[in-house]
């Protein structure tokens, strides 16, 4: 099974172990959020005390009879069908009032996605980018390198890589410290947590504790923007089931909005068209931004990109970034994009990304 499965598969009970390396306390609410129960399965008194607190509806020994996992189930389900009616009991009640305008508050803060339709497009530099825009607006904001193929995030921004997320995921893991404790603080005014110090660890980790670090963070920042891998298909195999690509695709999963970034040439259009091919089924309607990086040419070839992207992808939002030399500077330099055409146009993609319009602090521009 993988995570979109125990989200689009139709049934009334997942059962699930413990030690499954995409369950999360996200993934638990998503399932509940569809009328559904989580009955979580534990070899270990630490496994019981895990699904507890990831908030599954019951747990029960792997060692216990086929008589009582057969009676937690039907108990579960049962239990559904009284909550289902009473929903519906509810609703008849209410049917003739009117919802109020506007949209509830979001419970934490918001998570957003970047990754690139393939390799070396700039995704780091616009995940970058985004965070020092949004937090002159007045967000509090986190980035996250959950790249496992390539994690360059410490060294684009001189951070150590002690600690990092991994260290986060054991802190969630075992309970031996708080998630902030492995962050950075960034000159940017924003918090950094770096990604794995080698990509082969990646056999080490398990996508769920990703996610678990992620959901956390959201306690305590407005934005977590995480990074992700430009590598997204789904490949079935490992020791764990999950993918060797499945931290990007849980990620992904459990995005509020998806920020992608390509370059602006047919190819880079092709690209974009095999990702969201490889994630439709676990980003389906989620807002998607999409940002051409590096773009150079006129008018003509915005349009016919706009037009193609426009007709065959439908995003949420189209921005061109152009090419940058001060930005080879900020990275020998690990700052932030400096003022230009860069940031202005990172700047319009923040606008589609929050409607927040904060005080902006403003930017001075090199000679000033």
């Amino acid at each position: 099974m993988h995570p979109e499965q125990a989200l689009e598969e139709a049934y009334d009970v997942l059962v699930i172990d413990d030690v499954t390396s995409f369950l999360s306390a996200h993934l638990v609410q998503q399932v509940q959020r569809r009328d559904r129960k989580v009955l979580g399965v534990f070899e270990e008194p630490a496994g019981e005390n895990r699904l507890t607190k990831l908030g599954v509806n019951a747990a029960i020994s792997a060692e216990a009879s086929p008589e009582s996992f057969v009676g937690a189930i039907v108990t579960l389900a049962a239990q559904r069908n009284v909550d289902e009616e009473f929903a519906d009991l509810i609703a008849d009640l209410h049917g003739d009032e009117v919802e109020p305008d506007g949209e509830p508050a979001a419970a934490g803060g918001r998570v957003f996605a970047v990754g690139g339709a393939g390799g070396g497009v700039g995704s780091t530099e616009v995940l970058v980018g985004l965070a020092d825009e949004l937090a002159r607006r007045g967000l509090s904001v986190c980035v996250v390198d959950a790249d496992d193929v390539a994690p360059v995030l410490a060294q684009r921004l001189d951070m150590p890589l002690h600690p990092n997320v991994r260290s986060a995921m054991d802190y969630v893991q075992h309970h031996s410290g708080s998630v902030p404790a492995a962050l950075h603080s960034h000159p940017g005014g924003f918090s950094v947590l770096p990604g794995l110090p080698n990509p082969r660890d990646w056999e080490d980790i398990r996508a769920g504790d990703t996610v678990d670090v992620v959901t956390e963070l959201t306690g305590s920042f407005d934005v977590v923007l995480v990074n992700v891998s430009h590598l997204v298909e789904q490949l079935v195999g490992n020791p764990r089931g999950e993918g060797r690509f499945g931290v990007a695709r849980l990620v992904l999963g459990v995005a509020d909005a998806v920020v992608l970034v390509a370059v602006p040439t047919p190819m880079g259009v092709g690209r974009v068209i095999e990702w969201l091919a490889d994630t439709q089924s676990i980003i389906g309607d989620l807002p998607l931004h999409i940002v051409f990086n590096r773009f150079e040419d006129g008018l003509f070839a915005r349009g016919e990109i706009e037009q193609e992207i426009g007709e065959v992808v439908g995003p949420t939002s189209i921005t061109f970034a152009p090419y940058d030399r001060s930005l080879v500077k900020a990275a020998w330099e690990g700052s932030v994009p400096p003022a230009g055409a860069f940031a202005d146009a990172i700047a319009r993609a923040a606008d589609q990304l929050t409607p927040i319009r904060a005080h902006r602090l403003r930017r001075l521009r090199p000679g000033r």
